[in-house]
């Protein structure tokens, strides 16, 4: 018996070689598409590499007299037997008893539908499938050389059929998880296009190792399960109806402080809250006179304080008040003078509620680090403003994972109190997988 490859442009060509040389009685143990001719891979054309074991070699020119291995060579190859021995479960089991270590994941392929692939067994299971190939070429010469001058066994053609079934396997897996990396990858970049951020996407994708990913992923409802899962564990929420006591709000200029505390307290005042408004925004001019025409019309009492003195006189007169709003100044978080000024005042404020206000159409990345730079500050609820500026939720879930701050409302426009919304968890989850699988 011997192995041997032909590389041919067609299958029917193949086969034609393959009558004409070896007969009928030949096995195609493996095939594969090569490239010869042009440069460094470039250009050059398409042929298919035909592994061909074959029991009889009618034009062979072969002297068995020629081909009498070397006594130390024994040692450096494996008969066919050995191979298949070498590579079935049976023998990495008793290997492990031996050495201690662990099955390599490319063998578990007795049930398809439990096959998991992290990026480890990735990398091991194509490095251990170009080990195959490699031995398979190794041994061919030994194999022809051990059965060259003997009729074939029954037990040898049934080795042939196990290596061409292992042969069959492994290019099923191949397949498999070339397959699942491409249709991964458009995932990824759905998900990139929605402003998720890298980490939010990677965790996500390795959640989805042990599936079979499908080109219309989207109709694949575990997918969607999945992201649904993931988004609720990174989303909490606040119940507006426990704000009490002392509500401070703070965050970088021009994201809406002033305008959304004048939307808390229209909403406030219908739950018939008492209620008062002290500012400490005294730089800006107009956001004091905002403020107060805010004040004036809801029939709220508001108090403007220039010193953490004031503030403190201010708060010792509001204790009979249910709710106490404070207005802060909007501080540029890479400005360190006036970060420590803010932390003075809330210092003084102890708020109950600290609640944190960031932009919906920042980026993940930028959120992240204005987040980082108050979080000295220690606020303990979030509301995202300009929604009606944003298209995407990506951002705003990634942020939500990494801050952990329970989400108090969102608001989508500059009416008072009409846009200013507290969704529920079941609504802002949808919304951002409709926004995906669309």
């Amino acid at each position: 018996m011997q192995i041997k490859k032909l590389t041919v442009k067609t299958i029917s060509e193949a086969m034609e070689k393959i009558r004409r040389e070896f007969g009928e009685d030949a096995y195609i143990i493996d095939t594969k598409k090569v490239k010869k001719g042009g440069f460094f891979g470039i250009g050059g054309e398409k042929y298919i590499e035909v592994t061909v074991l074959s029991e009889e070699n009618k034009n062979s020119q072969y002297n068995p007299q020629k081909s009498k291995k070397h006594p130390q060579e024994s040692d450096n190859t494996y008969t066919l037997n050995d191979l298949i021995k070498r590579n079935t479960p049976e023998f990495y089991r008793k290997k492990e008893k031996e050495q201690k270590i662990s099955k390599p994941s490319y063998l578990n392929i007795e049930k398809e539908s439990g096959d998991k692939h992290s990026k480890d067994d990735l990398t091991e299971f194509i490095k251990t499938s170009r080990e195959i190939s490699s031995k398979i070429d190794k041994s061919a010469e030994a194999f022809y050389h051990q059965y060259n001058e003997k009729e074939p066994s029954e037990n040898d053609i049934k080795d042939s059929l196990k290596l061409e079934e292992l042969m069959k396997m492994v290019e099923k897996l191949n397949k498999k998880m070339e397959a699942n990396n491409l249709y991964l990858q458009d995932i990824k970049d759905k998900l990139y296009e929605k402003s998720y951020s890298r980490t939010f996407t990677e965790s996500f994708l390795n959640q989805l190792n042990d599936l079979k990913v499908e080109e219309n992923w989207k109709n694949q409802e575990i997918i969607r399960t999945r992201l649904e899962k993931k988004l609720y564990q990174s989303l909490e929420i606040l119940n507006f109806g426990d704000t009490k006591d002392k509500v401070m709000f703070i965050g970088p200029t021009g994201v809406g402080k002033t305008t959304t505390l004048a939307k808390i307290a229209a909403n406030l005042k219908k739950m018939n809250k008492k209620i008062a408004i002290i500012t400490i925004d005294t730089y800006r001019i107009a956001a004091t006179d905002q403020l107060k025409t805010y004040a004036d019309i809801l029939g709220i009492s508001l108090h403007i304080c220039y010193t953490p003195s004031d503030l403190k006189i201010a708060l010792e007169s509001l204790l009979d008040f249910d709710v106490i709003l404070i207005d802060t100044a909007g501080r540029s978080h890479k400005n360190n003078l006036q970060m420590g000024e803010l932390k003075v005042f809330k210092d003084v404020v102890e708020p109950d509620y600290n609640i944190m206000l960031v932009s919906s159409n920042t980026n993940c990345e930028d959120m992240i680090h204005i987040y980082d730079n108050f979080s000295y500050l220690k606020p303990n609820a979030l509301i995202f403003t300009k929604m009606d500026e944003t298209s995407s939720f990506g951002q705003l879930f990634s942020f939500l994972e990494y801050s952990r701050l329970p989400l108090l409302g969102i608001t989508n426009g500059q009416r008072v109190p009409e846009d200013l919304k507290f969704p529920s968890k079941e609504w802002l989850i949808h919304a951002a997988v409709e926004e995906v699988f669309k």
